[in-house]
């Protein structure tokens, strides 16, 4: 069953084979930039196609929950790093850490995000999280660490913080490379990328 937020849905408890496919998925994103391109080029409001917006919400759903599947991790010590980019009116990245080890606890702090990006106008357009840490201050340090250096892009005049963890300006393929640097160097953190989804 979906949730409603605003004009469009959660997925966050919907049966993931009703979820699109990747190849839908990077369509649609395609098409997305295509129209922010188009939107720049003429000074106007990009005009983005509703099916769209709801195949790439639809699809970092799935990525979220895919470990879900015979992975349902006990409540314990530990913590998760995530990465979400957000498009519409704006576009910007979040970067962020849940405590403990559950995968229902990403899915409500997802859920949250998505909802206030709704309120400006903006969706999920697309999105990764870690396996957990071994420790919470673990996953505390890598997020610190993480944060510090896209901190270093704001001199950039193409790159803003807002509240410490958002980034405009900041490609999403970006901030998971500085995600995986980092992770190497965090005693504690994931051995792997540990991608939910299994896609850098």
């Amino acid at each position: 069953m979906t949730r409603p937020l605003g004009e469009s849905e959660s997925y966050a408890d919907l049966d993931l084979s009703h979820l699109t496919s990747e190849s839908d998925f990077a369509h649609a994103q395609e098409r997305i930039n295509c129209a922010r391109i188009d939107a720049a080029s003429r000074s106007a409001v990009p005009a983005y196609v509703k099916k769209d917006i709801a195949t790439v919400s639809a699809e970092c759903w799935r990525i979220l929950r895919q470990d879900e599947l015979g992975d349902e991790q006990p409540e314990g010590p530990g913590g998760r790093l995530y990465l979400l980019a957000f498009d519409g009116l704006v576009r910007y990245i979040k970067v962020g850490m849940i405590k403990g080890r559950k995968v229902s606890t990403l899915r409500e702090r997802v859920r949250d995000h998505e909802r206030a990006a709704q309120v400006h106008h903006c969706f999920l357009f697309d999105a990764w999280a870690s396996q957990p840490c071994a420790t919470e201050a673990a996953a505390k340090q890598w997020e610190e660490n993480v944060l510090e250096r896209l901190n270093r892009l704001v001199d950039d005049k193409r790159v803003r913080r807002v509240h410490h963890e958002y980034f405009y300006g900041v490609p999403f393929g970006m901030a998971a490379a500085a995600i995986e640097r980092e992770r190497s160097r965090v005693v504690g953190a994931p051995r792997h990328a540990g991608m939910i989804h299994g896609r850098a």
